[in-house]
């Protein structure tokens, strides 16, 4: 009987340990929707770094991202090399559909191409379901965190003081991605820095922007 009821608690506290932070939250009303703080851009260039590994394997990746918007409504991510080679070209039409135009013969596998849109999804706003927003907690001084459901799992944001400071993609288990974004001159403009933290795949994308004329 003793050893039954260690055996529970620890079941229990594993449980416990596996489960979101914001899952004992309460709902609380939207007054303010987080797509008040969808970036809004027309050319953005940032410094790209990619560094993880493969059980033994470590790989490194460099080059510059840009993010621009056209006429038309259509979004363009591009990571290129230092040599103008791109690694990845992914685009968004107005409605949100998503195509991969280039894909690097040694990226171009499912799972990756799934990362890198859910990865930028997250940023830019989009994919999820709009109709799901929920406000969680009551008492959070200046913060607030916002939840929308995903087609896997659910994206969390946090506000302070009227920035958007992190993004998080989890499921009922656990936070599987940490995005964390750093100055934002406005609540609309893409973040200075963002940083990627993949924890189940153990790697990470940092993003600072470069500050020049874009438009060359």
């Amino acid at each position: 009987m003793k050893h039954y009821l260690r055996l529970s608690s620890v079941i229990l506290l594993f449980l416990a340990s596996c489960a979101t932070p914001y899952k004992t939250l309460q709902q609380a009303p939207v007054q303010q929707s987080i797509y008040g703080y969808q970036p809004e851009f027309d050319r953005v260039l940032y410094r790209c770094i990619v560094d993880g590994r493969f059980i033994f394997k470590k790989f490194h990746l460099s080059g510059v991202l840009f993010f621009k918007q056209l006429e038309n409504g259509t979004k363009r991510a591009i990571f290129q090399n230092e040599m103008g080679i791109a690694f990845f070209d992914l685009e968004w039409d107005k409605d949100g559909n998503f195509k991969v135009r280039q894909m690097m013969e040694q990226l171009d596998k499912e799972a990756v191409k799934k990362t890198l849109r859910k990865d930028l999804e997250m940023l830019l706003m989009m994919g999820m379901d709009k109709s799901s927003e929920i406000l969680l907690g009551q008492d959070r001084g200046n913060s607030r965190l916002h939840r929308l459901n995903r087609e896997e799992g659910y994206v969390y944001y946090t506000v302070e003081d009227d920035r958007l400071v992190k993004i998080e993609n989890a499921n009922n288990k656990k936070i599987i991605i940490t995005v964390s974004l750093g100055g934002k001159a406005t609540p609309q403009s893409m973040p200075d820095s963002v940083l990627f933290d993949h924890h189940k795949a153990n790697f990470t994308i940092s993003l600072t922007k470069i500050e020049r004329n874009v438009n060359e």
